[in-house]
């Protein structure tokens, strides 16, 4: 069943070439067609390598106030691995997603950025995490956040002056949490993007068959022995890791 799958992800940018809103996010991804049949026969595996264009989310409930977005950004890695059909998940299935917008004030233009990513833990032999978490796992943040959030103008930060009454706030983001998640392939990772930021346009795309088909055969594929391992634990285990007690 995985031997097809380079071909349905650009047969599926393809579908995307089709609409204004994803024509870009097609465009990328026919771009990185060869590099993609020639890694996954020689290796097993699909990384975009770059980040590309995705559709961004819709200008709603949106932090700070009076912001805009203006565009959204997704990476992929993915590893299937010699052992697919007994430990059921990848050995790496990993997207990482970039949102850009800006504000503007009287004073000024603030650029905004928004990531959020779902990693594999790759375990290296030695102790498991300190703060315990599914091999597949959503989690706000990452290296790009990091690049981006130590930038010398970035608020808060040193060059924020002070207020002669009242104290400045700002919302805050911790490490956590490390939210259990089925694994994902780049198909997938694209459709749940999609449908994360514009609900609408997902409606859209999964009304066309063909889209549908293609969506259909990458849940079938990955996540129909994925949910039915779940059934036995060591399945369960393998997927928690120190989460799950013992005997459950």
């Amino acid at each position: 069943m995985w031997d097809a799958f380079p071909k349905e992800l650009c047969d599926l940018a393809r579908v995307l070439l089709r609409h204004a809103e994803t024509e870009r996010t097609g465009i990328a991804l026919l771009g990185m067609e060869q590099a993609f049949s020639f890694d996954w026969m020689n290796q097993r595996l699909l990384t975009s390598n770059i980040s590309f264009p995705i559709p961004p989310p819709r200008n709603k409930a949106l932090h700070p106030h009076g912001c805009t977005v203006t565009d959204a950004e997704l990476k992929f890695i993915f590893v299937l691995g010699n052992n697919i059909e007994n430990v059921l998940i990848p050995e790496q299935s990993d997207f990482q997603v970039k949102v850009i917008g800006h504000a503007e004030y009287d004073a000024a233009l603030v650029e905004l950025e928004d990531h959020w990513r779902v990693d594999t833990h790759i375990h290296t032999g030695g102790p498991p995490p300190n703060e315990p978490h599914a091999l597949v796992h959503f989690q706000r943040g990452g290296h790009a956040q990091d690049s981006f959030a130590s930038g010398p103008n970035f608020l808060p930060g040193i060059n924020l002056p002070a207020l002669k009454d009242g104290i400045w706030a700002s919302l805050f983001q911790s490490p956590g949490p490390r939210v259990p998640f089925p694994p994902f392939c780049p198909i997938l990772a694209l459709d749940f993007t999609i449908g994360q930021h514009d609900g609408l346009l997902l409606n859209k795309l999964r009304s066309e068959p063909e889209y549908q088909q293609i969506i259909h055969m990458a849940q079938t594929r990955l996540w129909l022995p994925f949910f039915n391992g779940l059934a036995q634990q060591a399945n369960r285990k393998r997927w928690l890791g120190e989460m799950l007690l013992d005997g459950v």
